[in-house]
């Protein structure tokens, strides 16, 4: 299956509920958070859904790929294409039921745009369109050379970079970074979103965040990262 090529696989977990979101770059919901909007940052969730084996097959809910519109409204970092960059999410050390997880880019302005305001409101076959664009805009694990892309030995995610407990924030037992790296893909564009996509295997839940994000400039050419933030 296609699926599982591209998405990084994660080992299996013995925990009640999942809870993950994107923090590296920040993602909208870790904005909402710090500016006391939301309570809960890794509860952006589909549910109950089918989210295993055919990690595809959910469609999305109310909150749609992204979350709320009005959560970060300006690129909280900027890329070049072909920049090889690192990336981070937090997932509870009560809620790692394994699974696998992708990044994805979708590379249809016109679509991105209607997440990018914040007085609009998608309409449910908006957001539809948007996480089809998002899954056909996988960045393959594997375009990182020497990446490790399979199932590790751990019996969850929690600890595969050896930090400590609450190392990220989460509102119910504390975080763990899980980390990667992504190839940002030939495209630019002065906003986009950068989505995390989190199926988990033990439960039927999906975790969907994204964080705003510039690309523009040219290829670095040399597999190295030239990016910059900001708030």
């Amino acid at each position: 299956m296609v699926a599982f090529i591209t998405l990084t696989a994660l080992s299996l977990a013995t925990s009640v509920y999942g809870h993950g979101y994107l923090v590296v770059p920040e993602s909208r919901t870790g904005l909402g958070h710090e500016a006391n909007l939301d309570s809960y940052t890794e509860c952006t969730i589909l549910e109950p859904v089918s989210a295993w084996p055919d990690l595809t097959t959910a469609s999305v809910g109310r909150s749609g790929p992204c979350g709320y519109n009005a959560r970060g409204k300006s690129p909280v970092a900027t890329y070049a294409p072909g920049d090889i960059v690192n990336v981070q999410w937090c997932v509870d050390a009560n809620g790692d039921h394994g699974g696998m997880f992708s990044y994805r880019i979708c590379q249809d302005q016109t679509i991105v745009d209607k997440f990018l305001d914040a007085s609009y409101l998608p309409t449910h076959e908006e957001k539809q369109a948007a996480e089809v664009c998002f899954q056909a805009g996988t960045l393959d694990c594997t375009d990182v050379s020497g990446q490790d892309c399979g199932a590790g030995d751990q019996t969850n995610c929690k600890g595969v970079d050896n930090v400590a407990l609450n190392s990220c924030y989460t509102s119910i037992a504390g975080g763990y970074t899980v980390p990667k790296k992504i190839k940002i893909p030939d495209y630019s564009s002065e906003h986009t979103l950068l989505s995390l996509r989190w199926n988990s295997f033990q439960t039927g839940q999906v975790y969907l965040t994204c964080s705003n994000i510039a690309i523009s400039g040219s290829s670095p050419g040399n597999g190295t990262s030239n990016s910059t933030t900001g708030a």
